[in-house]
């Protein structure tokens, strides 16, 4: 009865740690918008996305500038498409689109509900030319996209709370479990599945399935980011399974040590001398 007990406590301690792993991970990668310049440039490494962003701004500009200057070759669609894309291809310039970047990021995961607008200062910094200046506000097309401003909303509370729930579970689990190799071989279990769980949650969601939910290039931010977080989830997917394996290799060692030393008992010894006699 404590077994079966304990062993049900392991498997909601279980799928709690998922729910904490895998969404933290998550946060970091789908849910998180940041106005760093590498976010930004990871996130503009996207020929998508760049090809996006700078058609938007550089048409409006090169429209507007054009009315006023109609013979200046500086004002072309494609020469301001050519600066526009030379200042997001470095670094330098990936800082100075940051912002709206982030503007974008959040508009698609629900954080910003109103669209996202590039003003005459940001026309500046993106197009590197001062006439920019007069251009009105450029509107950027980026979709909301519900059921991650649904998804975002949930895993804000439900990580923090997953991860009490989850030590309070293992704690009582293990003061109950009357088998300790029983009790590292469920432990084991648990840390493979937990790695599979992450590898799913964490970065095949938001690298295949969140791309799949528009055909806004917006919507391979999430991928972008989860692209760049790989090497991390590395670590924790290498830290999952070697943690999993050494506990059930230790089941095993610990049934051998108890399997020799179990006194032989003397009832059967006496027995086998009787008959031998």
């Amino acid at each position: 009865m404590r077994r079966t007990f304990a062993g049900l406590l392991f498997g909601l301690a279980a799928a709690s740690a998922a729910i904490t792993v895998a969404g933290f991970l998550l946060q970091r990668t789908a849910f998180e918008p940041s106005s760093g310049s590498d976010t930004a440039r990871v996130i503009l490494g996207d020929p998508q996305i760049k090809d996006h962003l700078v058609v938007t701004i550089a048409d409006a500009v090169s429209a507007q500038l054009l009315k006023t200057s109609p013979n200046d070759p500086n004002f072309t669609q494609k020469a301001v498409r050519a600066r526009v894309r030379a200042v997001a291809s470095t670094k330098p310039g990936a800082a100075l689109l940051a912002t709206i970047v982030r503007d974008a990021h959040a508009r698609l995961i629900g954080e910003r509900d109103t669209p996202v607008k590039i003003t005459a200062k940001q026309l500046v910094d993106a197009t590197q030319m001062q006439a920019a200046a007069d251009v009105p506000t450029v509107t950027l097309d980026v979709p909301r996209i519900g059921i991650l401003a649904a998804v975002d909303s949930i895993i804000s509370w439900l990580v923090p709370l997953a991860g009490v729930a989850t030590i309070a579970l293992v704690a009582v689990a293990m003061a109950t479990h009357p088998d300790r190799s029983a009790l590292f071989k469920t432990l084991g279990l648990g840390l493979l599945l937990l790695a599979l769980v992450v590898l799913v949650v964490a970065y095949v969601v938001p690298r295949f399935l969140v791309p799949a939910l528009s055909t806004n290039p917006w919507a391979n931010v999430p991928a972008r980011l989860a692209d760049n977080s790989l090497t991390r989830l590395i670590a924790v997917e290498l830290l999952l399974v070697s943690g999993g394996l050494a506990l059930l290799l230790s089941t095993g060692a610990m049934r051998r040590r108890r399997r020799w030393s179990t006194p032989v008992s003397t009832y059967r010894y006496q027995e086998e001398r009787r008959w031998s006699g």
